[in-house]
């Protein structure tokens, strides 16, 4: 993740809404014929391949993705503070979710969120950095956006931007309490040096990703989430460390 608005699946560099290259369409060339010298008065009268493809306003809310078209852009990592925390919960349209409390000798370590002024926060990640289970340190990142987002399957180094048919091929492996309510979670094979798990909360996808993959045993001891933006001011007594590099794996 870089320090200037990306894309939430691939991490590329994305066209601010405004830009004219952002609406211009790759035309096939089996498509292509020659624009005729003078516009008719009546468009009905042009080809239908010849009309324009884009309303004159209908980029003007868009961020753009070369490769996956219009997206909620990731912003520029924010560095860990309650401030900067209670700046992000204010503008979310979607949870915050952490640990609570967290883990012994755990930190809050980082904030980041798709969506801009205009759309607020449509997908956020929370990270947390502390002692590993099994030794060593340990890092998480809990993500919850939207569907068809994306942000959650890139970091656990998926491809689309959906965890896929896993929860019809199988029982929930483990259980956190987001909320308040019991929330089954999925654990996701074949992730290397990270766990992952996913599930459904408040309607949202909920991810957690933790690093190294040993410390996927966190989850199995009734781990319950807070949405942040439930937590009034208890977010100025959250326990702050670094920023965790786990954003820009």
């Amino acid at each position: 993740m870089k320090g200037e608005p990306s894309c939430p699946r691939c991490g590329s560099r994305v066209r601010a809404p405004g830009d004219p290259s952002a609406l211009l369409p790759v035309v096939p060339e089996d498509l292509a014929r020659p624009i005729p010298d003078t516009v008719p008065e009546n468009l009905a009268e042009l080809p239908v391949d010849l009309l324009p493809l884009h309303s004159p306003g209908s980029g003007a809310e868009l961020w753009t993705c070369e490769l996956h078209g219009s997206v909620y852009p990731v912003q520029p990592i924010l560095a860990p503070s309650p401030a900067v925390l209670a700046s992000v919960v204010y503008r979310s349209q979607v949870p915050l979710w952490l640990p609570w409390p967290l883990p012994h000798r755990w930190v809050f370590s980082g904030v980041a969120y798709a969506g801009d002024n205009h759309t607020g926060a449509r997908a956020t990640v929370m990270a947390a950095s502390g002692p590993s289970p099994f030794g060593g340190e340990g890092d998480m990142l809990l993500i919850a956006e939207e569907m068809g987002i994306g942000l959650g399957a890139r970091f656990a180094g998926l491809t689309g931007p959906d965890p896929g048919p896993i929860f019809e091929d199988t029982a929930a492996h483990a259980k956190v309490y987001a909320a308040g309510r019991p929330t089954p979670m999925w654990s996701v094979p074949d992730t290397g040096d990270r766990a992952v798990f996913v599930g459904e909360a408040r309607g949202m996808w909920l991810w957690l990703v933790l690093w190294p993959a040993l410390a996927g045993t966190l989850l199995y001891e009734d781990m319950v989430l807070t949405d942040l933006r439930d937590a009034g001011s208890e977010i100025a007594h959250l326990p702050v460390g670094s920023l965790s590099p786990r954003f820009f794996a």
